[in-house]
């Protein structure tokens, strides 16, 4: 089934470092980039098996060997969801594997357009959105640059609805070397139970913040918190509505 995706423009309104801190480059089937951005997939038939690809392409002028990883960042229950790298897992029931690793690594070249990345949601009928993020990491450098990208299936929202909701969100000093992490942010239109939520690499929360401006300032901790790659959100009921990935030092 072929469906037009909808990249949703409160995710285009983040500006895109340049590729400062990304490892590839992510292009829908348009070729629009679609690095740090939410992609959405409205299911028109809830009972089928709904697919996103993905076009891949190496940053620099080095090979690298690149694996995949994905977090079920909203989940719905009674649905299924899978994902090809190269190699296809099999279906599984949400909620199986939160976080789903490939066990195994494709070898890109410079310049070479890779398409073997697939999404893949069953929803059994269930017309609710599930949204999972999609993270890119080469094998021998885990921690170190990366790329990645939300996919929505069922999103519903509307085009005024992605423009009223446009947002923007900085976060500093990014490393942070065990420094509370400082953010500014800002939106269009406040929805009530707006927050910034702070995610591990394993898709935990580890640490939340209530928003009750349309724009403005906020601290989130560092203490306790381990060396490694965060993703910080900006969210409204639960759906991103803009993201940073977070390194932090010690």
């Amino acid at each position: 089934m072929t469906t037009r995706l909808l990249v949703s423009l409160c995710a285009a309104a983040l500006s895109f470092h340049a590729f400062a801190q990304e490892l590839l480059t992510l292009k829908d089937e348009e070729g629009n980039i679609v690095n740090g951005t939410v992609v959405q997939h409205p299911m028109a038939y809830p009972n089928s098996t709904d697919t996103v690809s993905l076009v891949t392409e190496i940053i620099g002028d080095q090979a690298k060997d690149i694996k995949v990883r994905r977090y079920e960042m909203e989940s719905v229950e009674g649905t299924e969801n899978f994902f090809c790298w190269g190699i296809c897992f099999l279906p599984a029931a949400t909620g199986t594997h939160p976080t789903w690793e490939t066990p195994f690594y494709e070898n890109l070249e410079p310049g070479e357009r890779y398409n073997g990345f697939h999404a893949y949601h069953n929803a059994h009928g269930i017309n609710t959105t599930a949204r999972y993020r999609f993270v890119w990491f080469d094998l021998t450098d885990p921690q170190g640059d990366s790329s990645w990208v939300d996919i929505e299936f069922g999103a519903s929202v509307g085009l005024a609805e992605n423009i009223a909701l446009t947002s923007s969100l900085e976060v500093w000093p990014n490393p942070s070397a065990g420094n509370d992490l400082q953010l500014s942010y800002g939106l269009n239109k406040l929805l009530q139970g707006t927050e910034i939520v702070l995610y591990n690499v394993l898709g935990d929360r580890v640490r939340r913040q209530s928003i009750s401006a349309v724009e403005g300032r906020a601290v989130l901790p560092a203490a306790g918190l381990s060396a490694g790659v965060y993703f910080a959100n900006l969210e409204a009921n639960g759906r991103a509505l803009a993201t940073r990935r977070v390194v932090i030092t010690r």
